[in-house]
């Protein structure tokens, strides 16, 4: 399945947010990263793996789309292209 949104995040801060998201300590979705880049995170989860990459989007529209890849429905994804489409850990400050 791959799924994709935009953000006004810069890739590098996408797979920041990402590595956050799911591998901090308490992280719902616990995962452990396989591989990463400054675009690309690769994370194994119980039964599954999850891709993440970030670059910036063909439209020129200065945003950076996000695309997360995955064999296996999950409803981590969902829930972490929501959270950064909203401006991850940064929109989150400006709402608090």
């Amino acid at each position: 399945m791959i799924t994709e949104t935009l953000t006004d995040l810069a890739p590098i801060r996408v797979i920041e947010e990402a590595r956050q998201f799911f591998t901090d300590e308490g992280a719902f979705h616990s995962a452990t990263v396989v591989d990463e880049s400054e675009t690309h995170l690769t994370l194994g989860m119980f039964r599954s793996r999850l891709a993440i990459s970030a670059f910036p989007d063909t439209e020129k529209t200065g945003r950076t789309r996000v695309r997360v890849s995955t064999l296996r429905r999950n409803d981590a994804v969902g829930k972490f292209m929501a959270f950064i489409g909203s401006g991850g850990t940064e929109g989150a400050a400006g709402r608090g």
